[in-house]
């Protein structure tokens, strides 16, 4: 593991340990409210759904902002909880991405006037798409908490197949496989989410992971190793967790 991940804050620096040679989308090349189309693409492809709406937005939110927003819950540090929370400056998370609760853009720059996340329940889908299989897929995951978390999972699929699911719940669950005792869900909480191997599901790679959003939330900072990095480290983890 290379200290590879590094947040930068009135603190300091505080170094989160990643998997070696991994990619990282930390979505900080948006701006606050910048709807996604194809910035990321092709190697990520970046959609989603809102049942809640006549339309279907995924967009930026700078949970740095400075000033007032619709989701002061997305708004640190500090943060109130979770295992982010380490002091009250140092941990950035900077733009996340949410499900869109408005499509105001008045000027239509492809900028969201007023973001802010939707907070019907469930909220919807954030579907990513890679263009080469990635071995593992981590997460940071912020505000969610109570039925919002019940409600909220990740499906990952390969070729068209879903390989198999992991709910939120499982992250706080002990005797879970994926149990984490320093994940701390709640309201304005942030969590990082350790990379979740494809060989937990007897499969080499992923080529798609879909958000299921079950409320108000914000996500960030996915960890996808490169390919050769990951698959031996894979081959281990098959035989410590139950194929789900």
């Amino acid at each position: 593991m290379d200290c590879s991940l590094r947040f930068i804050g009135a603190a300091g620096v505080v170094c989160v340990a990643l998997p070696a040679s991994a990619q990282v989308y930390d979505f900080n090349t948006l701006v606050h409210g910048e709807i996604i189309t194809n910035q990321f693409e092709p190697a990520l492809s970046i959609t989603g759904t809102n049942p809640n709406r006549a339309f279907d937005i995924i967009a930026g939110f700078d949970t740095q902002f400075l000033g007032s927003t619709a989701d002061p819950d997305l708004q640190g540090p500090p943060w109130s909880g979770g295992n982010l929370a380490v002091s009250d400056d140092a941990v950035a998370i900077g733009t996340a991405l949410i499900i869109a609760q408005n499509n105001r853009d008045n000027n239509h720059d492809g900028i969201l006037d007023a973001p802010n996340d939707e907070g019907s329940n469930p909220a919807g889908t954030i579907d990513l798409r890679f263009a080469s299989p990635v071995p593992v897929f981590g997460l940071d995951i912020v505000d969610i908490e109570g039925t919002m978390m019940e409600g909220s999972s990740l499906d990952f699929y390969i070729n068209g197949f879903l390989l198999g699911s992991v709910a939120f719940e499982e992250f706080i669950t002990m005797g879970s496989p994926y149990y984490d005792p320093t994940v701390q869900f709640g309201d304005h909480t942030a969590n990082r989410i350790q990379p979740i191997p494809a060989g937990n599901f007897m499969a080499i790679g992923f080529d798609r992971v879909v958000i299921n959003v079950g409320g108000s939330s914000a996500y960030d900072t996915f960890v996808v190793p490169a390919p050769a990095s990951g698959v031996l480290a894979i081959a281990g983890a098959a035989l410590l967790r139950r194929k789900r």
